[in-house]
């Protein structure tokens, strides 16, 4: 997608989030801005991502674009975390397009219609990030930052 200005996106941490059948999103616990820390276990409580891209579409050409989102510390740096396959950037890429879905039984919507993308991530044994530590959840489309969330993983009072 060529036109990144009519662009937009949001990007939240809930307590859970899910897509239904009819493509309606539903939250729990949205707005997290301290996610929880078993100190036992050195993991983050579990929690889902939801980021919504909304984009103009002049037209139903290059209606389509590159996603990506990414975990980044305080420093704007990516967060690597080692798993069984070695270290592991926390990075999510989809290629999406945003055209609307043709039918000929249903009449379609005008053009320059916003086309949208939803996309759910859900951790649900949590991430193991230092307590202690603020991180960032960018999104971005085609290299350009779209939204981003902040948080912080508070440790056991003292640490």
């Amino acid at each position: 997608m060529k036109d990144l200005s009519s662009a937009d996106g949001n990007i939240l941490i809930a307590d859970f989030v899910n897509v239904d059948a009819a493509g309606k999103v539903n939250i729990i616990g949205g707005g997290v801005q301290f996610l929880g820390f078993d100190p036992d276990t050195g993991m983050t409580a579990p929690f889902s991502l939801y980021a919504s891209i909304t984009v103009t579409l002049p037209s139903l050409d290059e209606a389509s674009a590159a996603i990506e989102i990414l975990l980044v510390d305080a420093d704007g740096q990516p967060v690597t975390l080692t798993g069984p396959d070695g270290p592991n950037q926390l990075r999510f890429n989809q290629s999406v397009d945003f055209a609307h879905a043709s039918n000929p039984a249903v009449q379609p919507p005008p053009m320059g219609f916003p086309g949208s993308s939803n996309v759910v991530m859900n951790f649900p044994g949590g991430l193991p990030l230092p307590a202690g530590s603020t991180y960032e959840w960018v999104v971005l489309m085609d290299g350009r930052r779209l939204s981003s969330t902040t948080f912080f993983v508070p440790g056991p009072a003292g640490a």
